[in-house]
Order: structure tokens, then sequence, then C-alpha cells
């Protein structure tokens, strides 16, 4: 696996997965669609971006919508899927009432039968249900969080179809950073 460039050292005796590793292991054997179905389920897209922007029913906003992967190859006719990263971000300038606001919904969800498995489901309840209409339980598109996968994002084609582009600097490959040298402990250090 690491020769196929699936895993990657980590440190000592610790391995950690790629983005071709993460790639891989969410692959599908979903049929192809053709670039006019991938087209209507991107225009579908945007159209549920502006709702959930101007609904004032969502507690969340989108400020960066990223396209990129197979999309962006005029040439391929065949995509497997329109590949985005969205950045949401609240509604709510005060990080209190936007807190105030996700607890709300909260009840409100659960009165209506939801039931969130776990505090992280509740805390986040406001980003999982504008990411969850945003995906629009389309098979074609595949959402990604602009936040977490930026470096990745920006460093294969891409276009910005909603917010400011912005430049990630070049990193290093792991195996030119040097690491750091740790010095022993004296043997009669307590700790």
């Amino acid at each position: 696996m690491k020769s196929e460039g699936l895993i990657e050292p980590a440190g000592r005796g610790a391995w950690t997965i790629t983005q071709a590793g993460l790639t891989l292991s969410s692959a599908t054997a979903a049929k192809r669609v053709t670039r006019a179905t991938a087209e209507k389920a991107l225009q579908q897209f945007l159209g549920r971006v502006e709702r959930v922007n101007n609904d004032p029913y969502f507690l969340g906003k989108i400020t960066r919508a990223v396209l990129f992967g197979s999309m962006l190859k005029p040439e391929t006719e065949r995509l497997s899927d329109v590949d985005l990263a969205v950045e949401v971000a609240s509604k709510e300038a005060d990080l209190g009432r936007a807190r105030e606001q996700n607890y709300e919904r909260v009840e409100e969800l659960a009165t209506q039968g939801h039931r969130f498995r776990n505090f992280v489901e509740q805390e986040g309840c406001w980003y999982w249900e504008v990411f969850g209409f945003l995906k629009g339980r389309s098979r074609v598109i595949s959402l990604a969080d602009y936040a977490a996968e930026k470096t990745f994002v920006l460093a294969v084609p891409h276009r910005f179809l909603i917010g400011q582009p912005e430049h990630v600097a070049p990193q290093l490959a792991s195996s030119t950073l040097s690491r750091p040298t740790r010095s022993r402990r004296p043997r009669d250090c307590p700790f």
C-alpha cells in the first residue's frame, strides 16, 4: 500500500492514510453519469446553495464553494461524480446567540422524532443540517468540507463557484522535513 501511495509514515511505527488512500476508500462501483447529468446536478446544487443562503430557516450559510475533479476536464464525457468542497459558516455573528439558536433547533428536531447519536451531532446540528440539504440525496454530488480539505482542493485543478479564491503555500514533502531531536532525560529524573 505504501508503494501505491495510499499510506505514508506518520511517525515512529505509525502510518496515516494519504488523500489517494481516502479517495480509494470512498470509491463506489456506481455507474458513471453523462456530462449533461452532471451539469444538471451542479445547477441543482447551486440552487440549493442559494436557498440556504437566503432562507432564514438555515442557521448556516455557504461562504465558499469550489468545484474540482473530473468535471473540470472538458474531454471527459462520463463522470463518476461532481466533486465540490464547501465552506459553511454561521449566519449569526454572535457565538453565544448562534449556539442558542442551534440548541433551539436541536430541541425542535428532537420533538419531531430526530435522534442524535451523540453530543457532537447536537453541537454541529446547524452545520450538518446545511451540509445534508446541499447534498440533496444526490448520488452525483460528492461534498467535502473545504476547511478540512483545503490543502488538497487547492493543490489540484479547481474553480471557485462562490467566494473569494485563496491560495495555500506549497508544503514540503514529509520526507524532506527533518525530525526534531529529542534529548533523553537524565537517569535520576523522577518523571
